[in-house]
């Protein structure tokens, strides 16, 4: 039975000691990994940083452009309302006969040139 038990103790020795062994050679193993995440996070860090402070002021200019757009697209309303309002008006004023449109006359102009000139020397 002791020696039962000290085959057992070797072979339950030797299995940790292989186990401990296999977690250094796993930890050996990944310290370059662990090295890149952290070079990586790093320069996730650094680029979250940079990207932050590029596109505060492309969305500050971006509400800006939008308030103006907006305010013009009002604008634009109001002036289109009182455009549709000016026309409805020529409408009726049209089709009650208190304003009519004939075509324009164009102006009668003379036929001579202003350069022309009379030398009594040709006659």
């Amino acid at each position: 039975m002791d020696i039962a038990l000290a085959i057992f103790n070797i072979g339950a020795g030797l299995g940790v000691l292989a186990a401990g062994g296999a977690l250094v050679y796993l930890a050996w193993q990944t310290t370059p990994l662990i090295r890149e995440a952290r070079a990586l996070t790093i320069d996730l860090r650094r680029l979250t940083r940079a990207t932050d402070a590029e596109l505060r002021p492309i969305l500050a200019q971006a509400r800006e452009l939008t308030t103006n757009v907006e305010v013009l697209s009002e604008d634009v309303a109001v002036k289109l309302d009182r455009l549709s309002d000016l026309m409805n008006s020529v409408q009726r004023s049209l089709d009650s006969g208190e304003f009519t449109v004939a075509p324009r006359r164009q102006e009668v102009r003379s036929v001579e040139s202003w350069e022309t000139r009379e030398d009594p020397a040709d006659s």
